[in-house]
This record gives structure tokens, C-alpha cells and sequence, in this order.
């Protein structure tokens, strides 16, 4: 910056002595001993010879006019006029496995979540994406891809299909078209393959970490983990040895607990205790939209592991002073010729 205001000051100066000179030398060339030629005191009279006068005058104007803001324009251009924007690298190996709690007390918050979820994808570049549900068993909706049309196709039919009262329909209170009821088995055929068991939580988080492939390559990996962790049934793994199997795989564990019907601070304090001790983040909502703060915090996170520093990006714009410049010296020459 000090060096820009130096050449500009420079410029300006030398600018200055340009019109000093071309002003003296004009003056000069005025006061010189005037020629004398005898019966020319009529010219002062004939009317094209005093506009070829008054032309001249004013071409000179002209182009010393010209030949200053060329200066000034040469001085924009040596001063390197130019944006600068702090840039963070973007890395697309990223991998996300959205696991969800698809029990009862979770299908307000899952359709919120898939809804939310999908309406984030069009943002995504390279990122990996895949869908797991689970209530007493798990099942993949889709594995890790990046084939978007894909995954906000499944996405938006699995928050339409669980977008749906299972109470109100075991009550029998409510009444729901067949087809609604025969979408809503399809979505969750598969997670519930043990008989009198439900939101089996911690088998669910694990199987949700054998979704992450490639693991002898350097990418990102990140599970976001929607429950409310009311078990009902006999998990293989505690919820602990879950996240620590998660945590081994170099997995980072993204906790989404929207509140909990029955087990209350229990459920939430466990949670919290598990999640935290293995370097995991637990985010506390009723809002699903919280969602999208997770995705933030999963891009940043991710960025800075895998090295990303912030660049400080200088970009000039030297088009329209050159230009300028390039005009001012083509128009010197042009008024320099017609005022020969």
C-alpha cells in the first residue's frame, strides 16, 4: 500500500511538471520576438485565418487536457487497482451418514429432518451422502453417494412416507388412505426384524458407522445421529462401546436430541456423557432446522482438519487504466497531428 501511494505521488508529480513545461514553453513561444512580414496586418481581419487561430489554441488545450488524465490513468494502472477476498479451500471428500431413530416418539422430528435435509443437497459438491434408519433393526435407505438426484429423491419420499401418526394409527383414531399406510411400510421394511423391541439405539449408531467405506483414504467422515435414546430392548452394544467404535474409525460424531417423551434428563444426560467423551458434538433443538447448523459446523470442522487455511486472494483490474491510458496516448497524437 505505501509503495502504490509512492508511485502515485510520483506520477502525479511528474504530471505536474509535464503541464508546468508545456505551459512555459507555450508562454514562451508567445513572447518570442514576433517575425515581421510585411502586408500581413490584414489577416488579423479574415475570418478563417481567426478560427484557424482560435483552433489552435484550443487543440493545444485539448492535448495537454488529454495528455494529464493519460497521466492520471497510467497512475491508476502502476498503482495496481484490485479487489481482495479471503477464500477458504473447499475439499468434496466429504463423507455423511444421516442416521436416524425411525421409533414412534422420533416421526415428527425424522420427517422435519429428511425434509430439511433435502432441501440442503443442492448446496453439496462431491460431498458423499447416505440415509440410515433403524428402530429394533437398521436399514440402508441408500449408501454413501453423490448422486444428488438420487439422494433428494429418496429424502423427500422418505419425509412424505413417515410424514405420518403411527399413535393415531394403532389408536385407531385416525384414518389414512391405503396407500399412505402401504408408503409408510415400505420406508421402514427392514427396522423392525426383533419382536417386542424398539429404538435399539446403540446397535443403530453402530451399524450406522460400517456405512463409512474407504477408510485407508484420507477423507472426512461425519455421522449425524437423530434420537431421543429411549431404548426399548436389548441392545448388543451399550451406547458407549457404539460411539467408542465410531470414534476408532476416525468418525466424527454429530448428536441431534430433540427432547425425550418418557426417559427425560436421563436419556439426555447419558447422551451427552457419551457423545462428548468421544470428541463427538450433541446439539439440543426442537427445531429440526437446527440441521443446517450442524452441516455448517460439520463443512468448518472438516475444512480445518484436512488443512484448509484461509487465502487471501488479490485479483487486478487493470482493463479499463489501460485502456484509458491507451486512448489518452492514442489522442495526444491524434490532436498533435491535426494541430501540426
Amino acid at each position: 500500500m505505501v509503495m502504490t501511494l509512492w508511485w502515485v505521488a510520483l506520477l502525479l508529480l511528474v504530471a505536474g511538471i509535464v503541464v508546468w513545461a508545456i505551459t512555459f514553453w507555450h508562454r514562451r513561444s508567445m513572447h518570442k520576438a514576433p517575425v515581421l512580414v510585411a502586408n500581413s496586418a490584414f489577416l488579423e481581419r479574415v475570418p478563417s485565418f481567426v478560427r484557424s487561430q482560435r483552433l489552435a489554441r484550443a487543440l493545444r488545450v485539448v492535448q495537454v487536457g488529454i495528455a494529464v488524465l493519460g497521466l492520471l490513468a497510467a497512475s491508476v494502472l502502476a498503482g495496481r487497482v484490485a479487489t481482495e477476498r479471503v477464500q477458504t479451500p473447499e475439499f468434496a471428500d466429504r463423507d455423511i451418514v444421516l442416521c436416524l431413530d425411525i421409533s414412534g416418539s422420533m416421526y415428527e422430528y425424522d420427517t422435519q429432518i429428511l425434509q430439511t435435509f433435502a432441501d440442503m443437497v443442492d448446496d453439496f459438491q462431491g460431498e458423499r451422502i447416505s440415509l440410515s434408519i433403524f428402530n429394533s433393526t437398521s436399514r440402508t435407505v441408500f449408501p454413501l453417494t453423490d448422486d444428488y438426484d438420487l439422494v433428494q429423491r429418496e429424502l423427500k419420499e422418505g419425509a412424505e412416507a413417515i410424514d405420518f401418526d403411527e399413535f393415531g394409527y394403532r389408536l385407531g383414531n385416525r384414518d389414512y388412505p391405503q396407500e399412505k399406510v402401504e408408503k409408510y411400510a415400505d420406508f421402514v421394511e427392514g427396522t423392525r426384524g426383533i419382536d417386542d423391541q424398539a429404538s435399539v439405539i446403540p446397535d443403530g449408531l453402530a451399524s450406522c458407522g460400517q456405512l463409512l467405506d474407504h477408510a485407508e483414504t484420507d477423507r472426512s467422515r461425519s455421522i449425524i445421529f437423530a434420537t431421543d435414546n429411549e431404548v426399548n430392548g436389548e441392545p448388543i452394544f451399550s451406547l458407549d462401546e457404539a460411539a467408542k467404535s465410531v470414534r476408532d474409525r476416525n468418525i466424527d460424531l454429530y448428536t441431534f436430541y430433540p427432547g425425550a417423551y418418557e426417559c427425560g434428563d436421563e436419556c439426555f444426560d447419558e447422551l451427552k456423557s457419551v457423545t462428548e467423551k468421544h470428541d463427538g458434538t450433541l446439539y439440543q433443538s426442537s427445531d429440526p432446522n437446527a440441521i443446517p447448523s450442524i452441516i455448517t459446523e460439520i463443512q468448518q470442522t472438516q475444512a480445518q482438519k484436512m488443512g484448509a487455511t484461509p487465502t487471501l486472494i488479490r485479483t487486478d483490474h487493470p482493463l479499463f487504466a489501460f485502456v484509458f491510458t491507451l486512448l489518452a496516448l492514442v489522442g495526444v497524437l491524434v490532436v498533435g497531428w491535426r494541430n501540426r
